[in-house]
C-alpha cells in the first residue's frame, strides 16, 4: 500500500513540476495580470462615471444659483437708479454687495468643480488607454501561455496514463485522500516520518499515532496534514 503510493507520489512529482512550471511562467503572469484588470475596470468605470454625474449636477446647482443671483442683482440695479431716498439706496447698495460676494464665492466653487471635472476627463483618458494596453497584453501572453501548454500537452498525457495505471495499485479511499490534498495544492502529499518526526513540519508524532505508522498504517499529520508513513526499521 505504502510502496504502491510512493510510486505513484514519485510519478505525480514529474507532472507537478511541469504544472509549476506554467503556473509560474511569465506568459501566465501577463496573462492573468492583464485579465484582472479587464475584469476590473468595470467598476472602476462605475466609480468615475458616479463622480462625473455627482460633479455635474453639482456644477448645474452652482451655475443656477449664481444665474439666478445675477438677476437679483440687475433687478437691485434698476432700482438704485430711480430710488431717491438715500436710506433705501444704502439698503440696496448693501443688499448688492451680498449678491456680489456670494456670486464671487459660487464662481470660484464653479471654478473648483470644473477643475475637477477636468482631472475626471484625463481619468477617463488613462483608463481608457491602460484598458487599451491590458487588452493587447492579454491577447498576445494568452495566446503564448496558450502554446506553451499546448507545448507540454504530450509530456503532461503521458504521466497522466502512467497515473492511471499506478492508481489500480494504490487503495480507493487512499487515493482519493491524496488526490484531495493534491487538489489543495499541497506537495509533496505523503511524507515519511524520521524517527517521531513528520519530515515535513518537524511536528513530535504522539505515541498512539506512532504506533499506528509502526503497524503499517497511513496517518495524517495533525499540524501541516500531510499523509505520513513509517519506514520499516
Amino acid at each position: 500500500m505504502i510502496d504502491a503510493l510512493l510510486k505513484y507520489q514519485q510519478t505525480d512529482a514529474n507532472l507537478k513540476k511541469i504544472e509549476t512550471e506554467l503556473s509560474s511562467s511569465e506568459e501566465r503572469k501577463k496573462a492573468v495580470s492583464a485579465k484582472k484588470y479587464i475584469e476590473g475596470v468595470e467598476e472602476s468605470v462605475n466609480k468615475l462615471d458616479s463622480h462625473a454625474a455627482d460633479l455635474i449636477a453639482a456644477f448645474d446647482r452652482v451655475k443656477k444659483e449664481i444665474e439666478s443671483l445675477n438677476a437679483q442683482k440687475a433687478e437691485f440695479e434698476g432700482a438704485l437708479k430711480s430710488v431717491a431716498d438715500e436710506t433705501a439706496a444704502n439698503y440696496l447698495l448693501k443688499k448688492m454687495d451680498e449678491l456680489i460676494g456670494r456670486i464671487k464665492a459660487l464662481s470660484s466653487e464653479a471654478v473648483r468643480i470644473n477643475g475637477e471635472i477636468q482631472s475626471l476627463i484625463k481619468e477617463y483618458a488613462s483608463v481608457k488607454s491602460a484598458t487599451k494596453a491590458a487588452q493587447a497584453q492579454y491577447a498576445e501572453y494568452g495566446k503564448k501561455y496558450n502554446e506553451l501548454k499546448a507545448s507540454k500537452k504530450a509530456d503532461m498525457e503521458k504521466i497522466e496514463k502512467e497515473l492511471e495505471k499506478l492508481a489500480k495499485d494504490v487503495p480507493p479511499e487512499l487515493l482519493e485522500k491524496y488526490n484531495k490534498k493534491r487538489k489543495e495544492k499541497r506537495f509533496p502529499i505523503l511524507v515519511e516520518v524520521k524517527g517521531n518526526i513528520c519530515s515535513s513540519c518537524r511536528m513530535e508524532i504522539s505515541m498512539s499515532a506512532m504506533s499506528k505508522l509502526k503497524n503499517g498504517e497511513i496517518i495524517e499529520c495533525d499540524q501541516c496534514r500531510c499523509l505520513l508513513y513509517k519506514n520499516k526499521d
